[in-house]
């Protein structure tokens, strides 16, 4: 199996293909993008090379759709990801609340769409910071050395996410400082963090990766940006299929802040 496209699309077709495989006892090598290793654990041959990630990808339209594509019907099998990457690390005194961000300019450099804005992440560190161990999941910038590299064409916008943590909310764990502390790559981490949790935000795209670890997924979708009609992104789409999960859709922050309320106050 050959995967070189977005990672999104690694996640959705090509690892539940290999994963099928292996289950058959057919799958003899695995080649990807730097930073997939996690990905396909279970590949005993399984090789990083440095690619671009702008591979077209034949089954983009049905992925976007909200009922299930073609490919999932036969030899379609999910790693079990929760399963694997449970662990003993990332346990505390209370129940994890995982929160995804992207903050990187898309369509051409266009803007930032699909984000959780800063004046959102306030509200949601202040609503949730009692209750939960708020851990925040994103990059500072490509890493090689921690097994993180961003698509092509990314371009990050500091949005004072990371000052609002360090002066205001000490205790939510910002990624970033854990990979100083622990030697794991980027993806072991966050799938580490994420097996141990049934609560997680994300904005869409990004979606995809904690929609393969059970609970409840919000999904914050821009109401007006290019990628606004992409079904994949309601509530209770198909990426259900990757681990069970309850996705939960919003188009405003008012909305997302609303619906971690009502389902984990």
């Amino acid at each position: 199996v050959e995967a070189y496209n977005e990672f999104g699309f690694i996640l959705m077709y090509y690892a539940p293909l290999a994963y099928n495989m292996y289950l058959k006892g057919i799958l003899n090598e695995t080649i990807s993008r730097r930073g997939t290793s996690d990905v396909f654990y279970f590949s005993k041959n399984h090789k990083e090379i440095d690619c671009k990630s702008n591979t077209l990808f034949e089954h983009r339209k049905a992925c976007y759709m909200e009922n299930p594509p073609k490919f999932t019907k036969s030899n379609w099998t999910p790693p079990p990801y929760k399963k694997h990457f449970k662990n003993d690390t990332f346990i505390y005194d209370k129940p994890i609340l995982t929160i995804h961000n992207k903050i990187n300019k898309e369509w051409g450099n266009r803007g930032i769409f699909n984000y959780i804005d800063s004046d959102s992440l306030y509200k949601l560190f202040k609503e949730f910071k009692e209750k939960y161990q708020i851990i925040y999941i994103r990059p500072i910038s490509d890493s090689l050395e921690k097994g993180y590299v961003s698509d092509e064409r990314q371009q990050l916008v500091d949005i004072g996410d990371l000052e609002i943590i360090k002066n205001e909310f000490q205790n939510v764990i910002w990624i970033g400082d854990l990979l100083d502390e622990y030697k794991m790559t980027y993806n072991e981490m966050q799938f580490k963090i994420l097996a141990n949790s049934d609560h997680h935000i994300s904005p869409a795209g990004d979606s995809v990766i904690p929609c393969y670890f059970g609970g409840d997924v919000i999904v914050y979708k821009h109401p007006d940006c290019v990628s606004s009609n992409r079904k994949i992104w309601n509530s209770n789409s198909w990426l259900k299929l990757l681990s069970g999960s309850n996705i939960h859709s919003c188009v405003s922050y008012d909305k997302l802040i609303n619906e971690a309320i009502k389902l984990w106050k």
